[in-house]
């Protein structure tokens, strides 16, 4: 156990985070997918201009430990103002608290701006880089001068400038102008100097600031300038000032030392160090590996490791058909389950490691298998009630997170945006006043607009002393504690969300959005939205059911306009205003209804 224990007893995290949002060891990361991708083609074009390259390292250290110096300060920003007005005329001037960074406000509508204004000292001729909120008719002045658009470039919401600056004092002013209310206020600054004054060796410094370095033509390596290199920087810049941190495992220098405890207790242990090592009855250490997290990573994966790729896919076939091949997966020891198919899991760990531990490939073998087409109607000919012969197909109701996502999907809200930060939907007001504390960096819950709102729940923020209140209605777990096997509750509750939460309403109001204007008459759309639901037509009893509940709710909303009205008026997305307002919230309701009906809610 003590041997085991020591691979984990040598991390360099402190023992308290002072309330920090990353903390412990963190490094700067691309915050998405597309971002990642890019980086790394970046990346290789930036090897091919650094390899081989000959500098002065002295020289340029010392010009590094000058620029590293620059100030910034003094950062204030405007109210909203027209677009032609003159940076002059603009009077009412506030602090910029939050600047350099991302503020809290948004860039006005179309053909009004905002302005950002700061101070720079320089002890040397030096270039660094401005990011900032802004597209098209966006400007920035350097000392009441607009700067030319050689270091400059614009993409989605943001733009990325050079500045170059002489020694002394200067004065920035940033026109931010954009083509939505959504976006936020953001300016930062990036000095690529401050890596090489802090590593004080070329090879040491970060490339992507070796690569910035050449660039600036005030610096010791300007020769080595070419177009190549100054056109990827710009490319560079505007990826490196989007990453954001994220925190790793470090392992310490000089390992601590791992002991017996004494009855376990913290501040008694006994007897020789121990040597990291694993239970000899799960297979040796491999002998080439290093006796750190890596080493038992490999342990843990390798092709002779009896456990690890089983317990992967005894979950992969709870998640599919409902419960597990050993039905007690938080226990894979002697006190729990056997399988109710011990060949079955062997061959699919097996399937697992040949596959090379492809996911994507074992959970489409299991949905494309018989056992899980099967219907999940009770067989007279068999008794089995629990299912453990699998000799029915699978029927429960689907997790938290993956209701949310068919209704967005299904909409055509669902944004498809990968990786990032958490995002803050729909919630109840004061949830989170009830449970602060007053040094917390989660007081307030401040929700997001725009597409974040739409995103899967996968990337929803979790806060574990009041998670998202539709999350837990549905079961998910609080994270306070590993859960391997959801429970399923069917309470009043449960209905009352899934018929009147804002986001419900809305996603329904999308959906009928969708149907509304894909198909010509009742029939085809009725078939469209259980097709999307269920992947099949409707029976007649459930068309019937349906059909009756169009003609109550046309009938309705066609006397009440003003209830009509109000359901479309329900979530940020805006209404199709062409759309008839009966007809519209007459399928919007109905969408909400099939929403929450078993059709979307159930697996059967």
């Amino acid at each position: 156990y003590y041997r085991l224990m020591a691979f984990f007893n040598n991390t360099a995290e402190p023992a308290l985070d002072g309330n920090k949002y990353t903390w412990g060891p963190t490094v700067e990361v691309p915050p998405d997918i597309p971002s990642w991708q890019a980086w790394k083609r970046i990346a290789q074009k930036r090897d091919r201009i650094l390899d081989g390259l000959e500098i002065d390292q002295p020289r340029a250290i010392r010009h590094a430990e000058a620029a590293a110096k620059l100030k910034i300060e003094k950062w204030e920003i405007s109210k909203p103002v027209p677009i032609d007005k003159a940076l002059a005329e603009i009077k009412a001037w506030s602090p910029g608290k939050g600047l350099p960074g991302i503020r809290r406000d948004t860039l006005p509508k179309p053909g009004e701006v905002r302005w950002i204004s700061f101070k720079l000292t320089a002890t040397t001729n030096q270039l660094v880089w401005l990011t900032f909120s802004g597209e098209k008719d966006s400007e920035v002045l350097l000392n009441g001068e607009a700067l030319p658009g050689d270091l400059l470039k614009v993409n989605a919401r943001r733009s990325t400038i050079g500045l170059s600056l002489t020694n002394g004092n200067h004065t920035v002013h940033i026109k931010m102008a954009a083509a939505t209310r959504e976006q936020a206020v953001e300016a930062r600054i990036y000095n690529p100097w401050k890596s090489l004054a802090r590593h004080k060796q070329w090879a040491k410094a970060d490339p992507d600031d070796r690569l910035l370095i050449l660039v600036d033509e005030h610096g010791p390596l300007a020769t080595a300038t070419t177009h190549a290199a100054k056109a990827l920087a710009v490319e560079l810049v505007d990826i490196r000032m989007r990453f954001t941190q994220t925190v790793v495992a470090e392992e310490l220098a000089k390992p601590r030392e791992t002991r017996l405890l004494d009855r376990g207790e913290y501040d008694q242990p006994h007897g020789d160090p121990l040597e990291p090592d694993v239970p000899s009855v799960m297979g040796a250490f491999p002998a080439d590996a290093p006796r750190n997290r890596l080493g038992l990573a490999q342990w843990l994966t390798a092709r002779e490791h009896p456990l690890v790729a089983r317990v992967l896919v005894n979950r992969i076939w709870q998640r599919s058909l409902g419960h597990g091949l050993v039905r007690t997966p938080e226990n894979f020891g002697l006190q729990g389950q056997q399988p109710t198919h011990p060949e079955l899991l062997d061959w699919l760990a097996v399937e697992l490691h040949d596959s090379g531990w492809d996911l994507k490939h074992l959970l489409r073998l299991m949905v494309t298998s018989r056992t899980f087409k099967q219907s999940s109607a009770w067989r007279a000919d068999q008794e089995d009630p629990e299912n453990r012969l699998f000799a029915r197909g699978p029927g429960y109701r689907l997790d938290a997170e993956i209701l949310r996502d068919i209704a967005l999907w299904s909409s055509r809200l669902l944004d498809p945006h990968m990786g990032g930060e958490g995002v803050k939907p729909y919630q109840p007001t004061g949830m989170w006043e009830a449970l602060m504390h007053p040094g917390s960096n989660t007081r307030e819950y401040v929700q997001d607009h725009g597409r974040p709102l739409y995103r899967r729940s996968l990337y929803v923020y979790w806060k574990r002393t009041s998670p998202h209140p539709m999350m837990t209605l549905f079961n998910a777990p609080d994270r306070e504690s590993s859960c391997v096997r959801r429970s399923r509750s069917s309470t009043p509750m449960q209905s009352l969300g899934l018929l009147n939460e804002i986001q419900r309403v809305e996603m329904g109001r999308g959906l009928a959005e969708r149907l509304i204007r894909r198909n010509p008459g009742d029939a085809e759309r009725l078939n469209q939205i259980f097709t999307l639901l269920a992947c099949r037509n409707p029976t007649d009893t459930e068309y019937k059911a349906c059909a009756r509940l169009l003609d109550k709710l046309r009938e309705r909303y066609a006397a009440a306009p003003e209830d009509a009205q109000a359901l479309l008026d329900i979530g940020d997305t805006p209404r199709d205003e062409a759309l008839d307002l009966a007809e519209y919230a007459t399928w919007t309701q109905l969408a909400i209804t099939v929403l929450a009906s078993d059709i979307a809610i159930l697996l059967y």
